[in-house]
């Protein structure tokens, strides 16, 4: 288990994940073999670890804390299920996804039973600032995924619009895990802004070097779907930044013309050009600001394993 090196929330990510697993429980035999499939296929479950991780900074509820990190982590489980569905994948983490099992009929219905299973969760002790706060970044989740289809194949997207688009992809997730763990916890405002920052420093870094590995590793390392973000027409700091500052513009925009069958060439120039190195600097330059917030809360051993995970992105050994 991923959690092994750290013995303090090992025990408790064993058992929230059987509390996740009976929260997905479905009466209907097609929608819970598709939900189940999705949940045994793994993953490190980062976004309910860091409700549970920051709300052990104050009073820990656990019937409250654990409600609100399955919801979290049901909400992502559904973003996956609706990527999967866009991208036309067939494989996360190096399973068939719901909808190479069920089809794509199934798989919408199932990332929307997702959906409505999150508030399902949250409707009798979720308070009114939790639920906004949770509708809030499901919209802004959608709002990046269109944004990402509007920028297809684009070349000339800014870096602004970049990040923009990877803050509600990936870290907007980060921060609302951590700030409604810390907000369970009663932390004072200023030490929920704190964590919630953190959590999406954390979250771009996470995101950053994802886009790397888009070009370094294979799909089944990752649990990625199989077509690397470029043949896909999704171009990420690697890509703009050679494009952008290097003079292999045009050679690059020529391989992308192609990029299935470019693949390789395109792989060697980004990393030739200096794309994987820029990406990776400003990656560590977001987790230098997630360890900045993080230690400016009270030192617990809750902190030691928000600042030894945020050195994990970096190194990506998960």
């Amino acid at each position: 288990m991923f959690w092994s090196e750290f013995p303090l929330l090992k025990k408790e990510m064993e058992d929230f994940e059987d509390y996740l697993k009976d929260a997905l429980a479905s009466r209907e035999p097609l929608i819970e073999g598709a939900i189940q499939s999705l949940a045994q296929a793994g993953g490190k479950r980062v976004r309910p670890a860091l409700v549970i991780a920051t709300a052990h900074f104050g009073e820990y509820d656990k019937q409250k804390v654990w409600q609100i990190a399955a919801a979290v982590e049901i909400m992502h489980m559904a973003t996956l299920i609706h990527d999967d569905i866009i991208d036309e994948s067939d494989l996360r983490r190096g399973k068939q996804t719901v909808q190479a099992n069920y089809g794509k009929d199934v798989a919408v219905f199932t990332g929307d039973y997702l959906f409505t299973l999150t508030f399902d969760i949250l409707s009798g002790s979720a308070t009114n600032q939790q639920l906004q706060k949770i509708a809030e970044t499901i919209r802004k989740i959608c709002e990046g995924e269109i944004k990402q289809q509007e920028e297809r194949n684009n070349l000339s997207i800014s870096y602004k619009d970049y990040f923009r688009r990877i803050k509600s992809k990936t870290a907007l997730l980060f921060e609302g895990s951590c700030a409604l763990g810390a907000g369970i916890a009663d932390l004072s405002k200023f030490n929920i802004r704190r964590a919630a920052h953190y959590g999406r420093y954390l979250g771009m870094a996470y995101q950053l070097v994802d886009d790397v590995l888009d070009f370094s590793e294979d799909s089944q390392t990752l649990g990625k779907p199989n077509n690397n973000d470029f043949t896909q027409g999704i171009y990420t700091l690697p890509i703009l930044y050679v494009y952008n500052e290097t003079d292999y513009d045009q050679q690059l925009q020529e391989l992308l013309e192609e990029p299935v069958e470019n693949h390789s060439e395109i792989k060697e120039i980004v990393n030739k050009a200096g794309g994987l190195d820029y990406t990776l600097d400003i990656a560590e330059s977001y987790i230098k600001k997630a360890k900045d917030k993080i230690n400016k809360l009270e030192n617990n051993a809750y902190q030691e394993i928000l600042i030894a995970l945020a050195d994990k992105v970096i190194q990506r050994n998960f």
